[in-house]
């Protein structure tokens, strides 16, 4: 078990990608009755010393928690070391001192890691739930090296590990086991300040990792349902004021960019072309208590240069990939902006309402120059151009918190107007124009949410606005000028066991006709598609609008059987991606699921589960678009080895995006599976291995293995080898659509498939070095090599169809040429096209980070970036070959100094 999942590990049971996940995190059942209860004992005028060492005699005054009890191995067991734990507090802070007993200390796991990071270690953490609420608590953790560890629980089971709070503890060893003494400003905690006494919910909790122990001292139990309504109760605490929140972080920057000859496409010739550029940066981030409840945090011309970069990816698809977002002020408080969610098992894939990767997007208009000059001068020389990869955030404010039993939180961003220079010459080389164009307009970003608890019913509402400056006349035919969406949520325990929960959601998006006609275009609706009964391109209309929900009913506890069932519906003209992340739209959605799990351990195995899954879907013109089921299975083995399965098939169907606005086609009916084992984290030498395939009932079929070795050559250096490979044939592969009248009975429309041929290979290494608990460098590197090459150029000729004609069968022609284009001869007397589809992509990802935090909440970093990336119209090469080109590709290096200090 690694240090994360020791914390969570049973207790997380949220809306889950796959009901396979949903079987190690299931802890569900009946609420304990009788919470355990401390009082807290206050530190009055005494003084402490933060050594770990809990030798003042205001510790050995204070009452004691124990009596702890297993999660894992063996469910509801005494622990086998003794664990105790106690609570201080004055007017400033509160005080935990925990003591972990071990009767064997030589043997106790303490690597040295990153604050947060997933480490196979012992721990000891306090959780508190100062707003005692039972669905909200501050986790503070460390292991016996003096690592911390820190996150946030929301909605009782969800957690936000990227929550860092400004808070102090000090460990120390001993021949009978390890002691840790925290202090937590209230400060970093949100109350109700009030005179008179207060309870609070709280949780302690140990794990012992050459045992595989989990123990708590509130028992948690695989029959429980949640965490933190299990909670014991923290009483005593009296007469606590408003704590005093002001911090503000201030940072300043260097980054030096060196592109020696990536600056397209004319290098040196390029006006634009510099080798190196420097950019200096500064900012700050600011946090101020409003109210008690209620928290400003702000931050000015952010920057996020130390933030690691995304994976290169290639996408043949026509959705768009989905990216994590990784900026600080964004993945914070993700508990008070968590929009509305069912309780189920499985995933609809329903629009996701807020994707906070749109503010600061890369410009939507960066092509601009190569079309408008040259159609303005007529000629046909050179263009080179400059424009912004990402577009600049202004500011950006967050106000969150609570106000009595409703969380309150409203999110504003604005980013600046974007622009891009050109400048064009003709055939001779002499300059014809120049200037620069708007690639992005100024823009702003409002999301509110807030939240009620109302007995055993959660009700929810949240709206998010994004309102652009498009006075600039080449945007208002681009994108809309307000997109706005509104949604409510609620929330129900019927019983210790039942819960039902729903959705619901509308958007409008105005703007000119041309920008709603795009949005009518888009992949998510395609309203173009001929033979859509239901929907239709209307180039008058000046907004959309759409509604999508879900409703679902989840058994989330018991000993053994679990299971969930859930609709949902997203209509022809819903639309959330300004600011949420939507793949389509014109959907109808059924599944279940239903879970057995099994906790006690016995004989080679310490838990194993298995679930049975099935569900489908249909368009608004009734169409059946998917008809799924499987069975998946994982179990836990008495020697800390994992293994999981998967076995699932689908029925023939229709399939309304495949021409990408085209006639309607079949989906396949096919099948897959996959299998996964993972050794003992524990040792120096651990490993993972993942193996998927697939195949359908025309030849379409894939492989892949997936594979990673983490190696622990010293307690505080990690060494992670990651490959991974897959190939794939596809039967259908869209390469291109046009209008033609020849092709008649797809309604004058062609639309070019192939057959492809696709390989990938990567290879991610990490280095992770901690020389303190403060004080780190982490490496990393990413090789990637992707190839395509394309044959069997083939197209439908009419609604409906499985297997597409091949430009030969058909009566036609496909020439391929040395370079690889592709000339292609109709048979129907249609216009011959050419095409060259084959592809390798290259690109190697390379940082290096070193973090110093030498101070609470103050941090140095040091940062060197190294990206190259090649291109060529030929899948033929082999992988190795390629590997080999990454050395000569063009590179970019970043180097980057970034200093923060925090003042609280």
């Amino acid at each position: 078990m690694t240090l994360r999942f020791a914390l969570v590990s049973g207790l997380a049971l949220s809306l889950l990608p796959s009901p396979t996940a949903a079987q190690d995190s299931v802890q569900q059942g009946p609420s304990i009755a009788a919470p355990s209860r401390l009082a807290a004992a206050s530190l009055g005028a005494a003084a402490l010393t933060l050594d770990g060492r809990l030798d003042e005699a205001a510790w050995a005054a204070a009452p004691v928690a124990d009596g702890f009890t297993q999660l894992e191995p063996t469910p509801g067991a005494a622990g086998s070391q003794a664990t105790e734990a106690r609570v201080l507090y004055d007017d400033g802070a509160i005080y935990i001192g925990m003591r972990m007993h071990d009767t064997d200390a030589g043997a106790i796991l303490a690597p040295l890691g990153r604050r947060d990071a997933d480490l196979s270690t012992d721990i000891a953490f306090v959780a508190l739930d100062s707003y005692h609420d039972r669905r909200t608590a501050f986790l503070f953790g460390v292991n016996p090296a003096g690592v911390k560890l820190d996150k946030l629980f929301y909605d009782d089971t969800r957690s936000d590990d990227s929550w860092d709070a400004v808070w102090d503890v000090a460990v120390t060893r001993d021949a009978d086991g390890w002691t840790a003494e925290f202090r937590i400003p209230l400060s970093q905690l949100r109350y109700a300040a009030a005179a008179g006494e207060q309870t609070w919910g709280v949780e302690f909790g140990r794990t012992i990792q050459r045992t595989g122990e989990e123990v708590f001292w509130a028992p948690q139990r695989p029959a429980l349902d949640g965490f933190v309504r299990n909670f014991g109760e923290l009483t005593g605490l009296r007469d606590l004021g408003a704590a005093r929140r002001f911090e503000l972080v201030p940072y300043v920057s260097a980054q030096a960019t060196r592109a020696p000859d990536t600056r397209a496409p004319g290098g040196p010739a390029d006006p634009y072309y510099a080798s190196t550029e420097a950019t200096p940066r500064a900012g700050l981030d600011l946090k101020l208590g409003l109210t008690p409840g209620l928290t400003l945090t702000a931050t000015v011309n952010p920057d996020f240069g130390q933030v690691e970069a995304d994976p290169d990816q290639v996408n043949l698809g026509g959705f768009e990939l989905f990216l994590q977002e990784r900026r600080p002020f964004f993945v914070e408080g993700a508990d008070v902006f968590s929009f509305g969610r069912t309780r189920a098992f499985s995933s609809s894939n329903r629009p996701q309402l807020l994707y906070t990767r749109r503010i600061g997007r890369s410009p939507q208009r960066q092509g601009f120059v190569a079309g408008e000059v040259y159609e303005s001068t007529g000629e046909q020389g050179v263009v080179y151009t400059d424009a912004p990869q990402q577009t600049t955030i202004l500011g950006a404010a967050k106000v969150s918190g609570r106000v009595g039993a409703v969380s309150l939180g409203v999110l504003s961003a604005v980013t600046a107007p974007e622009y891009g220079r050109y400048t064009a010459y003709d055939g001779t080389g002499a300059p014809v124009t120049d200037g620069r164009g708007l690639v992005e307009p100024l823009s702003s970003y409002s999301v509110a949410r807030a939240r009620a608890t109302l007995g055993r019913t959660l009700l929810g509402a949240a709206g998010t606005l994004v309102a652009r400056d498009l006075s600039d006349p080449a945007f208002p035919g681009l994108m809309a000028r307000t997109a706005a969406v509104l949604e409510v949520d609620a929330e129900h325990r019927l019983s210790p066991q039942w819960i039902v929960s729903g959705v619901l959601a509308g958007s409008r998006v105005a703007g000119a006709p041309e920008a709603i006609v795009r949005l009518q275009r888009a992949f998510p609706r395609l309203y173009q598609r001929p033979d859509a009964g239901h929907v239709g391109v209307d180039s008058s209309r000046t907004s959309l609008t759409g509604l999508t929900g879900e409703v679902a009913i989840q058994k989330a506890s018991g000993m053994h059987w679990l299971g969930s069932v859930s609709a949902s519906f997203t209509s022809p003209g819903f639309d959330s991606n300004d600011l949420g992340f939507q793949s389509r739209a014109d959907a109808v959605n059924a599944g279940a699921v239903l879970v057995y799990t099994e906790n006690t351990p016995r004989g080679i195995y310490r838990s194993w589960g298995a679930n049975a899954y099935g569900g489908a879907g249909r368009n608004f013109d009734g169409d059946l678009l998917g008809a799924f089921g499987g069975v998946e299975g994982n179990i836990g083995f008495s020697n800390f080895w994992n293994a999981r399965g998967q076995v699932g098939g689908n029925a023939r169907t229709v399939d309304d995006r495949l021409t990408r606005g085209g006639v309607l086609a079949l989906s396949p009916a096919g099948v897959e599976g996959n299998l996964s084992a993972r050794t003992d984290d524990r040792r120096r030498v651990s490993g993972y291995a993942f193996a998927f395939g697939d195949a359908n009932e025309i030849g379409g079929r894939s492989v892949g293995v997936e594979a990673g070795a983490t190696i622990r050559p010293a307690s505080n250096v990690e060494i992670g080898l990651y490959p991974g490979v897959s190939v794939s044939h596809v039967e259908r592969q869209f390469v291109t659509a046009f209008t033609d009248p020849a092709a008649a009975g797809t309604f004058g429309r062609r639309t070019v498939f192939a057959e492809s041929d696709q390989s990938e290979f990567s290879m991610t290494t990490r280095l992770d070095w901690t020389f303190t608990p403060t004080l780190s460098l982490q490496l990393f590197a990413r090789p990637f090599v992707s190839r395509g090459r394309y044959s069997a150029f083939k197209e439908p000729t009419a609604p409906g169809q499985l297997v597409f004609p091949t430009v030969e069968e058909a009566g036609g022609t496909a020439v391929r040429a040395e370079d690889g284009t592709v000339l292609v001869t109709p048979g129907d007397g249609g216009r011959p096209y050419s095409v060259a589809p084959d592809f390798t992509v290259r690109a190697l990802q390379g940082n290096a980070v070193l973090r110093w935090e030498y101070r609470p909440g103050s941090a140095l970093f040091v940062v060197w970036q190294q990206q190259r990336s090649g291109f060529e119209q030929d899948g033929r090469s082999p992988v190795g070959l390629n590997l080999g080109r990454l050395a000569r590709d063009p590179l970019q290096n970043v180097f980057l100094v970034k200093l923060t200090y925090w003042f609280g």
